[in-house]
């Protein structure tokens, strides 16, 4: 009975933490991200949720812009490198662990790809793109 009623407990805990993220909001759906993936579509814009595994140094574009890069866990199978232009908008201080939401085009790599334009863009259906860590956020 001791293990049962610890079982319920651990499901509604699970339920409670996998039902919102990101400061208590519902996270968006991978579905359209793991298929994108899995099709080696690229160029498509998509949105999703993970838990960054690494943070990784930021890297200058051509143009001399700097971006923040992480690694980002998606699925058992998948994970994905997030950029975020730092010059278009506010640093996100993602860290290991941590989960985030985010949206922006995707393009296909074999490694799982990269989700890029992460930025406010009002020439984008929907303004472009954006991450949520911890109730805010950044484009």
């Amino acid at each position: 009975m001791a293990g049962r009623c610890f079982t319920v407990v651990l499901v509604g805990l699970l339920v409670a933490l996998g039902g919102t993220g990101c400061g208590g909001e519902d996270l968006p759906d991978n579905a359209r991200l793991v298929a994108a993936f899995d099709e080696g579509r690229t160029g498509i814009w998509v949105s999703g949720h993970g838990t960054v595994t690494q943070v990784l140094a930021d890297e200058s574009l051509a143009i001399g812009l700097p971006r923040q890069r992480f690694n980002v866990q998606i699925a058992d199978s998948l994970s994905v490198i997030v950029y975020h232009s730092s010059s278009e908008g506010r640093r996100v201080p993602a860290q290991r662990g941590d989960m985030v939401a985010f949206q922006g085009r995707y393009e296909w790599n074999a490694r799982g790809g990269e989700v890029t334009r992460t930025h406010a863009d009002h020439a984008q259906a929907g303004g472009g793109g954006w991450i949520r860590h911890e109730g805010q956020t950044y484009k």
